[in-house]
């Protein structure tokens, strides 16, 4: 398993020429492992959909949708399924004081999203990790990881439009509203926020993380 090494690395690489682009760019492409300040994020396990079962158990976290234990078991083989296939997908979110298993967060692909940018950031952490800012450091680092490492070219992220706290994630995270539409419940209107790559490269966000 490989893990981010690009501190600093984002910009000197633009300086060597195309060749050591190039190198950097394949030697980014097979990191798996990220770290932030106070997270370690890694590639989805079988073993964590027990987790996961735990953690939709709590209805603050389902935030009202329709989440049962078979649901929940297909979210978690998908996150598996995703970074055998394409080298990416959800990781699970670890706090690294305490090693505690406190969510999932990360790139997740949208089979069924109607529009034609199917991969999403998403963040959900147990209730008692939330309002510390986990959320949104957790995104910038998957934001980060998919066009430094991944070299996609826009990321997506869809919540319920009244979900007022993941609205703010997002956009502290750097996307912004695209739009709204109506998604699996004909009832319950979804908001969707984007970026691509140009913004994300002319914000010229700092790392949120460094190697391990």
């Amino acid at each position: 398993m490989r893990t981010c090494a690009i501190v600093g690395a984002r910009r000197a690489r633009c300086q060597a020429g195309r060749e050591c682009v190039a190198v950097c760019f394949a030697a980014m492409s097979r990191i798996e492992t990220m770290q932030t300040t106070r997270l370690l994020l890694r590639p989805w396990r079988e073993e964590d959909g027990v987790e996961l079962q735990r953690l939709f158990t709590d209805p603050d976290v389902a935030g009202g949708r329709s989440l049962p234990a078979d649901r929940i078991a297909r979210l978690a083989e998908s996150s598996v399924r995703q970074w055998r296939a394409n080298r990416f997908g959800p990781w699970a979110a670890i706090d690294k004081v305490t090693g505690a298993w406190i969510g999932r967060i990360g790139l997740d692909a949208l089979d069924d999203w109607p529009g034609p940018d199917k991969i999403e950031v998403g963040f959900e952490l147990h209730k008692a990790w939330w309002g510390r800012g986990l959320a949104t450091e957790g995104a910038r680092a998957a934001l980060e990881f998919g066009f430094e490492c991944k070299g996609l070219e826009r990321i997506i992220s869809v919540t319920a439009a009244a979900h007022a706290a993941a609205r703010r994630v997002m956009e502290k995270a750097g996307l912004t509203y695209r739009g709204t539409r109506y998604w699996m419940n004909p009832d319950v209107p979804v908001v969707w926020y984007g970026i691509d790559r140009a913004a994300w490269t002319a914000r010229e966000a700092a790392p949120a993380f460094r190697a391990l």
